[in-house]
Protein backbone atom coordinates (compact mmCIF):
# COMPACT_ATOMS: atom_id res chain seq x y z
CA UNK A 1 0.00 0.00 0.00
CA UNK A 2 2.80 2.59 0.97
CA UNK A 3 4.81 1.58 -2.22
CA UNK A 4 1.82 2.24 -4.32
CA UNK A 5 1.54 5.16 -2.28
CA UNK A 6 4.95 6.30 -3.21
CA UNK A 7 4.81 5.21 -6.40
CA UNK A 8 2.35 7.39 -7.54
CA UNK A 9 4.31 10.30 -7.04
CA UNK A 10 6.27 9.09 -9.97
CA UNK A 11 3.31 8.87 -12.05
CA UNK A 12 -0.17 7.31 -12.52
CA UNK A 13 0.61 4.52 -15.21
CA UNK A 14 3.68 3.53 -12.66
CA UNK A 15 1.35 3.73 -9.84
CA UNK A 16 -1.46 1.54 -11.37
CA UNK A 17 1.44 -0.82 -12.47
CA UNK A 18 2.53 -1.43 -8.69
CA UNK A 19 -0.60 -1.57 -7.09
CA UNK A 20 -1.17 -4.55 -10.15
CA UNK A 21 2.00 -6.20 -9.51
CA UNK A 22 1.09 -6.41 -5.91
CA UNK A 23 -2.45 -8.15 -6.34
CA UNK A 24 -1.36 -10.54 -8.95
CA UNK A 25 1.31 -10.97 -6.28
CA UNK A 26 -0.97 -11.40 -3.01
CA UNK A 27 -3.08 -13.94 -5.71
CA UNK A 28 -0.17 -16.01 -6.38
CA UNK A 29 0.94 -16.39 -3.09
CA UNK A 30 -2.69 -17.07 -1.32
CA UNK A 31 -3.70 -19.14 -3.31
CA UNK A 32 -1.29 -20.93 -5.34
CA UNK A 33 1.79 -20.76 -3.27
CA UNK A 34 0.43 -21.18 0.81
CA UNK A 35 -1.74 -24.36 -0.36
CA UNK A 36 0.80 -26.20 -1.69
CA UNK A 37 2.94 -25.76 0.58
CA UNK A 38 1.24 -26.22 3.57
CA UNK A 39 -0.68 -29.34 2.09
CA UNK A 40 2.65 -31.30 1.24
CA UNK A 41 3.22 -30.53 5.07
CA UNK A 42 0.02 -31.75 6.71
CA UNK A 43 -0.42 -34.04 3.65
CA UNK A 44 -3.42 -32.91 2.80
CA UNK A 45 -4.43 -33.55 -1.06
CA UNK A 46 -4.35 -30.67 -2.85
CA UNK A 47 -7.94 -30.10 -4.48
CA UNK A 48 -9.31 -29.88 -0.39
CA UNK A 49 -6.32 -27.36 0.41
CA UNK A 50 -7.47 -25.33 -2.17
CA UNK A 51 -11.02 -25.64 -0.97
CA UNK A 52 -10.60 -25.00 2.41
CA UNK A 53 -8.57 -22.29 1.44
CA UNK A 54 -11.15 -20.38 -0.01
CA UNK A 55 -13.84 -21.54 2.58
CA UNK A 56 -11.62 -19.99 5.18
CA UNK A 57 -10.12 -16.97 3.22
CA UNK A 58 -13.77 -15.77 2.03
CA UNK A 59 -14.97 -14.45 5.30
CA UNK A 60 -12.09 -13.84 7.49
CA UNK A 61 -9.11 -12.90 4.66
CA UNK A 62 -5.70 -14.23 4.73
CA UNK A 63 -5.94 -15.75 8.57
CA UNK A 64 -9.16 -17.59 7.62
CA UNK A 65 -7.04 -19.25 4.78
CA UNK A 66 -4.04 -20.03 6.59
CA UNK A 67 -5.82 -21.45 9.52
CA UNK A 68 -8.19 -23.68 7.25
CA UNK A 69 -5.43 -25.93 6.50
CA UNK A 70 -4.66 -27.14 9.67
CA UNK A 71 -8.99 -27.19 9.82
CA UNK A 72 -9.12 -29.59 7.16
CA UNK A 73 -6.45 -31.75 8.37
CA UNK A 74 -7.72 -32.37 11.37
CA UNK A 75 -11.09 -33.39 9.76
CA UNK A 76 -9.23 -35.87 7.36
Amino acid sequence: MIVTLVSLTVSLPVGLATAGFFVIYRFVEDYLLVPRIIGRTVRVPAPITVLAVLLGGTPLGVIGAVVAIPIAAVVL
